[in-house]
């Protein structure tokens, strides 16, 4: 199976390399040290959290096979998609994600959360843009990890979406850091000294409908550990940034009850492209940015 298809941020968070922001406006650095660099505590805690997912990865059997069922008979874009946006230097990115980036939830191409980021770039930059998409259901970091080309030679900005899979198959943290390491390794090789590459956090799977107390720990803890280990690899790699998902969750209610799939789609489009456009002017490719009402 070939994965290789070429072709409005909110205002309460943002995001920082190796940091993250409250909704306070106070940045809060995180404690957490990328692999050599752990202190002791951390690097015994990630080791008791690691054992407790290895011996857990039995009873993630349920949610993997639920996931599965889900996206087997789920909406997915039934249209031929488009992957240019007319207009003078265009900007070239690269999505690679799981279940978002193939476009699960939507029927047509353009509600994904790739095109969405897409025209909310070019709208912003006033300029055109350009995408390739690497989305697949199943796809893992593993499998990325693996592929001998990404296409990443003439890329502006990489979108990296992946973890859905890996949080229901219960990949260790260490596992997770070496395959993530070469994935951007892999990049970095291929494409121009400025490409940056976008880390989006594994969304809190937990948050988006009603399952099982111990479901809902076991599925949180194998995030949370994920994405502690996605960010700290920022600290260490230059050009990367992590983006984190924002909270959705109103009171008791489920994300699912309250949005639908193409108002997530778009909404997390926001994220991402907020994240981008910084990205793009930090490596110098400014572009004339609309102002408030424009």
């Amino acid at each position: 199976m070939s994965y290789l298809r070429q072709a409005v941020a909110p205002d309460a968070w943002s995001f920082h390399r190796g940091h993250f922001a409250t909704s306070e406006g106070q940045t809060e650095k995180t404690s957490v040290v990328f692999q050599n660099g752990e202190s002791g505590k951390t690097a015994l805690r990630t080791f008791f959290v690691d054992i407790v997912m290895f011996c857990a990865h039995p009873l993630l059997r349920m949610p993997l096979a639920l996931y599965k069922q889900e996206v087997n008979s789920g909406p997915f874009p039934a249209d031929e998609p488009e992957f240019v946006i007319a207009g003078s230097d265009p900007d070239h990115l690269l999505f690679i994600g799981d279940v978002a980036v193939a476009g699960y939830g939507v029927m047509e191409h353009g509600m994904t959360v790739a095109s969405h980021t897409a025209r909310l770039i070019s709208h912003d930059r006033r300029r055109g843009c350009r995408w390739a998409t690497i989305g697949a259901t199943d796809l893992t970091i593993a499998k990325v990890e693996r592929m001998d080309d990404l296409g990443a030679a003439d890329v502006d900005v990489v979108i990296i979406m992946l973890g859905v899979p890996d949080v229901l198959l219960a990949t260790s943290s260490t596992r997770w850091a070496a395959n993530l390491g070469t994935v951007i390794d892999h990049i970095q090789d291929r494409a121009a000294a400025d490409c940056r590459i976008i880390l989006a956090a594994i969304p809190p799977m937990g948050d988006f409908q009603d399952m099982p107390l111990w479901v809902r720990k076991l599925l949180t803890l194998q995030i949370h550990r994920l994405n502690q280990v996605t960010l700290a690899a920022t600290l260490h790699r230059p050009n990367t940034v992590f983006v984190p998902f924002p909270d959705l969750r109103v009171g008791k209610m489920f994300v699912g009850d309250l949005f639908s799939w193409k108002a997530l789609h778009q909404m997390w489009a926001g994220v991402i492209a907020a994240a981008t456009m910084t990205a793009l002017d930090e490596a110098g490719k400014t572009g004339p940015h609309l102002t408030h009402g424009d």
